[in-house]
Parts: structure tokens; sequence; C-alpha cells
């Protein structure tokens, strides 16, 4: 009994101390998704993944990229991971997602977000959560967003996603270059705040999208750690439902709109 206690003991050690030397190095976006991820990895969703990384003793380093470099870093294993990706084919290519059957799990993930359809006031142009109507403009997309970009292509409509930032889009719009720009709801809602869009671009009310969002890694690193990673997502989930991280992140959203 008391060597098998000892030999119990030393494997937990084992497993403690293997998880304390891995380190997962996330790139991520040099102009985040406010509030959830942010160049210093200070977003809420960043503040998730580091907690549950703490339960494992794993260490995070965040470093910030454009989101295409971050993507072929992540591709040629140079990263270990991004903090907030959604699910699509295209990106399944080269991120590990945690994983049900064969479906990304929407319980390990660090968030559900949602797109957002904004327009030019003035504009005639109608979103009806699956057509567009009277569109005679390309719609604007921020650069290497892939889900919004795929989405806009399966709807077979002109797309301009030469725009880096929402906020770019946004200055379009007013510019007469397009009508409607579809970007991240919480970002949109606070440019809209700002003076030069206020009173002059909309929110249209049903959304572009509506999706998970992961902690994604490389497939090496993946490889080199899937018992530990699925217990860091298994991590995520648990802590995402707790009501101490849903008052956190309530509390992020009343700041960002706040005058």
């Amino acid at each position: 009994m008391a060597r098998a206690a000892v030999c119990a003991f030393a494997l937990s050690f084992f497993l403690c101390c293997q998880a304390g030397a891995v380190t997962l190095r996330l790139c991520t976006m040099e102009s985040g998704i406010r509030p959830f991820i942010t160049a210093a990895g200070g977003g809420i969703a960043d503040q998730l993944i580091r907690h549950a990384a703490q339960e494992l003793g794993i260490s995070v380093e965040f470093y910030a990229a454009p989101l295409t470099r971050c993507r072929e870093e992540i591709r040629t294993n140079i990263a270990d991971g991004f903090p907030y990706a959604p699910y699509t084919p295209t990106l399944a290519q080269f991120y590990v997602y945690p994983m049900h059957g064969a479906a990304a799990d929407a319980a390990r993930a660090v968030n559900s977000g949602r797109s957002m359809v904004f327009r030019r006031v003035g504009s005639k142009v109608e979103w009806d959560g699956q057509h567009f109507s009277q569109l005679t403009t390309p719609v604007l997309v921020p650069f290497g967003m892939v889900m919004l970009h795929d989405h806009l292509k399966s709807l077979e409509v002109a797309i301009d996603n030469s725009g880096k930032t929402m906020e770019t889009n946004f200055a379009k719009m007013l510019a007469g270059r397009a009508d409607v720009a579809v970007g991240t709801e919480y970002h949109g809602r606070e440019l809209l705040a700002l003076p030069q869009f206020a009173g002059k671009i909309e929110e249209l009310p049903l959304p572009f999208t509506d999706a998970p969002y992961f902690l994604v890694t490389s497939r090496r690193f993946y490889d080199a750690n899937p018992q530990l990673m699925e217990k860091l997502w298994d991590a995520i989930g648990r802590i995402r439902r707790t009501p101490a991280y849903q008052a956190s992140q309530r509390k992020a959203f009343d700041d960002m709109v706040k005058p």
C-alpha cells in the first residue's frame, strides 16, 4: 500500500513538473479584438486562457503581429497558437481545435461572438439575416477575417477586404466607397461612439455571424502535448461557465460602452 502511494505521488509529481516545463507561445493580433483579446494579452479571453493554464502549470506568453503573419507562423510551427479563432474549414487545415466528434466543441470555446452589419446612414441596403438586398457596392470586411470573408463568398456578393481594420472600413463608407461593412459586434459599437462616426453609421439589427471562438494550436504543439491541451481546453470551458468569470465578462462589456 505504501509503495503504491509513493508511486502515485511520484507519477503526479512527474506530470506536474512536465506540465510546468511547457510554455505556450501565442501569436495574437496587433490590433486586438476588444474586449476579448489585446496586443498585450490583456483581454478577457486572454485572461481566461491564463487562468486555465495556471491551474495546469503551463506558462503562457503572448506576442503581437499582423493577423496573417500569426496564421503563417502557426502553420509553419513558429508560434504555438492563437487565442481567439472561429472554426472554418480553411483554418482547420493548420489550426488544431478542441473537438467533439467531427465538430469543434463549443463547450470548450473561449467565447461565443457575433459579427454585425454596419450601414452608412441613408443607404437603402438591408440585411435579413440571410441575404442582402439593394446592394450595389462591395461589402467591406477587414483583411484576414477568414470566417467573415468565407461567409460573404458563400452569399456570392462582391467583397472588398483591402482595409486592415474596421475603422478603415468605416472611413471608406463615409467616403462613399461602400454602403455596408461587416465586423465584430463590440468593436463596431465602440467605433459608432466616436465623433467621426456617430450618427453617420448605424448597426443593423440581425447578426451576420454568431459563432464560438477557440484557443487554437499548431499541429506540432498539439502533437507534442495532446493530453495537456485537452485538459487546458476542459479548464477553459469550466472556468468560462463560472459566475465569477461571467461577471468579469459583463463588466468588460459595460466598460466598453461607457462614455
